[in-house]
């Protein structure tokens, strides 16, 4: 009888370690991927809660939220207008490139709501997968028809559109300063 003297690994059981690699790879990729979209969302989300609560620092001291002039923009207040002393830029992250929004509307009996947005997934023109808010204008109608009562708002809802629209500014930021 002849023995086979070979110890190697077959074509065949190659190919399936190969292809259990691949599995493998293809399914801690995802996992990578998803966990890095949600921190950029987390970052976001607590970027535009930094804001709401420099807003209510803003508030408490004068009395009223800081209504912008037709040339500002969020950035702009975060920057060096009327947010600036209640906000360190220094440990200011806004996540990744994103937009954010601002506005503020009157409830009548000299009250004020304000709303602070960011877009959730990158800019608003890119992932589409809708906005964050904070502030403690949920409910009002003081920015439009649509009323907002969720933090969460989904993609071309129509409370999306409301913030989307003209009652809200817009600011962009690069992932590391505003533009």
């Amino acid at each position: 009888m002849r023995k086979n003297l070979y110890e190697a690994f077959t074509l065949v059981e190659m190919l399936i370690v190969m292809g259990i690699l691949i599995i493998l790879m293809a399914v801690g990729i995802t996992a990578g991927r998803f966990a890095i979209n949600r921190a950029n969302d987390v970052a976001h989300q607590n970027a535009a809660d930094q804001i709401y609560t420099a807003l209510q620092a803003y508030y408490t001291d004068n009395r009223k939220f800081p209504v912008p002039v037709a040339t500002d923009t969020l950035a702009d207040m975060v920057k060096t207008g009327v947010l600036s002393e209640y906000l360190d830029n220094g440990a200011f992250n806004g996540g990744t490139e994103t937009t954010y929004y601002y506005s503020v509307g009157a409830t009548g009996s000299d009250g004020q709501v304000v709303l602070v947005c960011v877009a959730k997934g990158g800019t608003s023109d890119g992932k589409k997968l809708g906005i964050y808010c904070n502030g403690n204008g949920f409910g009002s109608t003081a920015f439009g028809n649509t009323k907002i009562t969720s933090k969460d708002l989904e993609f071309d809802s129509a409370a999306y559109l409301v913030v989307k629209g003209t009652n809200f500014i817009s600011s962009e930021w690069d992932g590391k300063a505003w533009k």
